[in-house]
C-alpha cells in the first residue's frame, strides 16, 4: 500500500511541474514538456566539453551557493545517470551561437549548443526550470527537481541591452557586477555605460588625469560628490561580464554633453573660462572646441586608452543635443567654418564625427552615436543608436548602416510606471511606460525587408539617473542612501527589463501580452529570492458586476506565493488587512482598494477603481 502511495505522489509531482513549473522569460523558440522530473542531489555530476569548462564552473558554483551541494565537476565521457552534460557541437542546427538545446529526462540533463554562449544560455533556462528556491542567496533545503522538457532557442537579435547612466549618478564597480548578474539572468547581452556626461566623468585616463580629478566631482563641502572607474576597475567589470557573455559599450559623449571634460581642462571649450561641474540636470550650452587641432588630439587621445580598457567592437560617441551657441562666437569655429566653405554649423560636427569615426576603425573598433550623427555623413560601418523615431532607424538601416532602438516610448525604464500616488519619483518629461508598453512592441519597423531589416541590432533599455540630480532624497546623504538609491535602479529596471529581453529573444509571433504576464507569476519570486528590488503588479481586478446586495468584484494575483490585502472603507490597505481569497461583495465599489503583497520589503500600490467610473 504505501509503496502504490509513494508511485502516486511521485506521478502527481511530475504532473504538476509539468503544468507548473515551465515557465521562463524570455520565453523560448521552443517547448516540448515531457513527463517525469529529473532531481538534482549530492550524487549529481556536470560533465562538459574541454571548451565550455568556464561555464560548467559558473553553474557549479551557482548550485553550490543556492542548494548546498557540492556537485563533481570533470570533462570527458558523457554520463548515463544523475549528469548534467554541457556539450559544444558544431553539427547543431544554429543561426547564431547563442542558440542551444536543452533536453531534461529524468536519468539526465543534456544542454548542446555551437558557442560557449549558447551554453551559458541554457544554463539560465535550466534555473528557471528548478524551484524558485534556488533563486535564493543562501543555501536552501528543497527538492531541487526539474520538469522533462525538451526545448530548442535562439534569439531574434543579436543586441540585448540596457544603459546604465553612470554619469548622473556613480555606481560602484560592485553594483555593475550586481547589474549585469540581473542582465544575465535575463540573457541580456550588451551594457551601454554611459560614463560621461556634464554632471561627471567617471573613466580614469591617465593622459589627462584631472578628467577624474576634477571632472569626477561636483559640489562643495559636505554636498561634494562623486567618483570614477580606476583602470583595474574597469578592466576587472569588463572580465566579470565577459563571464556572462555581456559585452560593454563605454560612452565617451561629443561635442556636447562633456561639460565635465571643460571644468578640468578649459582649454578644451571654445571660450576658455573656468566651469563647475553641474550639481543639477540641464541642457548645457558648453561645447568642445571644434575649430582648434587640440580637441582633436584631446580625443583620439581617450578614445586610444578606452579602446585598451574596453575590447568591444562598439564604442559610443554621444553625439546628441548639442548647442551650437558657442561655435557661433568661436574664432577658431568661425575660421575652420569659413575654410572648409560649410553653411549650416552642425557640419562642424560632422566634420568632429567622421574624424573620430576614422581614428575608431583605424583600432579594429565601429562607432555608434545617437540618431543625431545621421546628418552627420556616416560611412557605411557606423551604428546609430535611434530614440528619436522610428523612420530614423528606418533611414539608416535602408542606407546600410546597422542600428539599435532605444526608443522613448518603450524603452527609457528612468520613467514611472504610473502616476499613482506613492509611485517613486522619476523622470516626467515623457508619459508612463507601464511594462505592458515596455512588452508591446518590435524592434524591427515592419517596413523594412530583407537585409534593411537584418541591420537592426536589436533593442536597448535605457536607465538614465537625472531623478538622482534632482531628488534630495535619493542622495542627501549618499553614505546612507546609497543602497536606497541601487534600489531605486532596481525599482525601474524590474520588471520592464524582463519585458524588454523578450522583445529582444522571442519571436513577435511567439509572443502574447497575457501569456508573458501569467509567466511573470514566477518571475516575481525569483526577483524576491534573489534579493533584487522590484516593482510588484498591483491586483487585476475586474469590473465590478451588479449583484442583488451590491456589487462583485473579482481580483487575480500577479504574483505566485504572494497575497491580496484589500479594505471597502476608502482606507489605505496594508498587509494586515482582509486577505481576499474569493469574489467579495461591496455596496460601493468607489471605496475598494488592493494591495499585492509579497512580503514585508515588496508590496504593490493600491489598485482603485477611478473616481464615479467604477
Amino acid at each position: 500500500m504505501m509503496t502504490r502511495l509513494l508511485i502516486c505522489l511521485t506521478i502527481l509531482q511530475a504532473g504538476f511541474l509539468n503544468a507548473q513549473e515551465i515557465s521562463l522569460v524570455p520565453q523560448p523558440t521552443r517547448v516540448d514538456p515531457q513527463k517525469g522530473v529529473f532531481t538534482l542531489d549530492g550524487n549529481t555530476r556536470i560533465i562538459c566539453t574541454r571548451q565550455c569548462q568556464a561555464e560548467a564552473s559558473w553553474l557549479k558554483s551557482h548550485l553550490t551557493h543556492v542548494t548546498g551541494l557540492d556537485l563533481a565537476l570533470s570533462t570527458g565521457k558523457r554520463a548515463r545517470r544523475n549528469a548534467i552534460q554541457l556539450t559544444i557541437d558544431p553539427s547543431l542546427d544554429m543561426k547564431t551561437d547563442e542558440g542551444y538545446t536543452l533536453t531534461v529526462k529524468a536519468s539526465r540533463v543534456d544542454i548542446r549548443a555551437t558557442g560557449k554562449a549558447g551554453i551559458f544560455y541554457g544554463i539560465q533556462t535550466l534555473r528557471q526550470l528548478l524551484p524558485v528556491d534556488t533563486s535564493a542567496r543562501t543555501a536552501a533545503r528543497a527538492d531541487w527537481a526539474v520538469p522533462c522538457v525538451e526545448i530548442t532557442d535562439q534569439p531574434s537579435y543579436p543586441w540585448r541591452a540596457m544603459m546604465l547612466d553612470v554619469s548622473r549618478y556613480f555606481f560602484d564597480k560592485d553594483y555593475v557586477k550586481r547589474y549585469l548578474d540581473i542582465m544575465a539572468s535575463h540573457k541580456l547581452n550588451v551594457l551601454h555605460l554611459h560614463l560621461v556626461d556634464d554632471p561627471g566623468w567617471r573613466v580614469a585616463i591617465s593622459k589627462y588625469p584631472k578628467l577624474t580629478e576634477v571632472g569626477a566631482f561636483r559640489g562643495k563641502g559636505e554636498k561634494r560628490y562623486g567618483g570614477y572607474y580606476t583602470k583595474d576597475d574597469i578592466r576587472e567589470f569588463v572580465a566579470y561580464a565577459a563571464k556572462l557573455h555581456i559585452d560593454i559599450v563605454p560612452e565617451i559623449e561629443l561635442p556636447a554633453h562633456i561639460q565635465s571634460a571643460l571644468v578640468a581642462y578649459p582649454w578644451l571649450g571654445c571660450t576658455g573660462q573656468a566651469l563647475e561641474v553641474p550639481t543639477t540636470q540641464y541642457i548645457s550650452k558648453e561645447i568642445l572646441c571644434a575649430g582648434r587641432e587640440s580637441t582633436y588630439q584631446f580625443l583620439e587621445d581617450v578614445m586610444a586608452e578606452v579602446v585598451e580598457l574596453f575590447p568591444f567592437k562598439y564604442i559610443h560617441i554621444g553625439g546628441d543635443e548639442a548647442k551650437y551657441d558657442r561655435w557661433k562666437a568661436c574664432e577658431h569655429c568661425q575660421a575652420k567654418f569659413k575654410a572648409e566653405g560649410m553653411s549650416e554649423l552642425h557640419e562642424l560636427q560632422g566634420t568632429m564625427t567622421r574624424r573620430i569615426e576614422k581614428f575608431l576603425s583605424s583600432k579594429d573598433r565601429c562607432m555608434i552615436g545617437w540618431d543625431e550623427i545621421t546628418s552627420m555623413g556616416l560611412s557605411p560601418d557606423a551604428a546609430v543608436m535611434t530614440w528619436h523615431r522610428p523612420e530614423t532607424a528606418v533611414k539608416a538601416a535602408q542606407a546600410g548602416n546597422k542600428v539599435v532602438m532605444a526608443l522613448t516610448g518603450h524603452a527609457y525604464f528612468d520613467t514611472p510606471e504610473s502616476k499613482l500616488p506613492g509611485e517613486p519619483p522619476a523622470a516626467t518629461w515623457l508619459p508612463p511606460i507601464t511594462l505592458k508598453k515596455a512588452y508591446e512592441w518590435e524592434p524591427a519597423p515592419a517596413v523594412l525587408k530583407g537585409q534593411a531589416r537584418k541591420n537592426i541590432l536589436g533593442a536597448h533599455g535605457c536607465m538614465w539617473t537625472d531623478r538622482f540630480m534632482h531628488n534630495p532624497i535619493l542622495q542627501d546623504v549618499p553614505a546612507l542612501n546609497e543602497e536606497r538609491s541601487y534600489d531605486y535602479v532596481e525599482y525601474l529596471s524590474l520588471p520592464r527589463m524582463a519585458a524588454l529581453a523578450e522583445v529582444t529573444w522571442t519571436p513577435q509571433d511567439q509572443r502574447g501580452w497575457l501569456d508573458f504576464e501569467q509567466r511573470m507569476k514566477q518571475q516575481y519570486n525569483r526577483y524576491s529570492q534573489t534579493g533584487y528590488n522590484f516593482r510588484v503588479p498591483l491586483p487585476k481586478v475586474s469590473k465590478p458586476v451588479k449583484a442583488d446586495q451590491g456589487y462583485r468584484i473579482t481580483a487575480e494575483c500577479l504574483v505566485d506565493r504572494a497575497r491580496i490585502c484589500y479594505t471597502t472603507d476608502g482606507t489605505y490597505p496594508n498587509s494586515y488587512s482582509r486577505v481576499y481569497e474569493k469574489p467579495i461583495l461591496v455596496n460601493d465599489p468607489q471605496k475598494f482598494q488592493a494591495i499585492t503583497v509579497v512580503n514585508e520589503r515588496h508590496v504593490s500600490l493600491a489598485f482603485s477603481f477611478p473616481k464615479d467610473k467604477p
